[in-house]
C-alpha cells in the first residue's frame, strides 16, 4: 500500500493559486486545492515509502515559488 499524506501548505501573500497550479505538476501530487483558514493550500500526495513521501514535500513542495511553510499529515488509514 503506498503511503498517502495531506500536505498543508501556506503560501507568501498573493501565491496561493500560483502554488496550487506549480503543485499539480509534480508527479506524486494527486490534488491541490485552495482552502480558506490557516492554510492557503492543502494537497494530496501518494508515494511508495514514507521516505520517498518526505523527500517529495522537502525537495519539490518547499521548493515550490510562493511556498512560505508545510505541515504534513500522514493517512494511517
Amino acid at each position: 500500500m503506498p503511503a498517502r499524506a495531506y500536505v498543508f501548505i501556506r503560501a507568501l501573500k498573493g501565491n496561493a493559486a500560483a502554488v496550487a497550479k506549480g503543485l499539480t505538476r509534480i508527479k506524486n501530487v494527486k490534488s491541490a486545492r485552495i482552502v480558506s483558514g490557516r492554510y492557503d493550500v492543502v494537497a494530496l500526495v501518494e508515494a511508495e515509502t514514507i521516505e520517498e513521501l518526505g523527500n517529495i514535500v522537502l525537495k519539490r513542495i518547499q521548493r515550490v515559488r510562493g511556498v512560505q511553510s508545510t505541515e504534513t499529515a500522514f493517512i494511517t488509514e
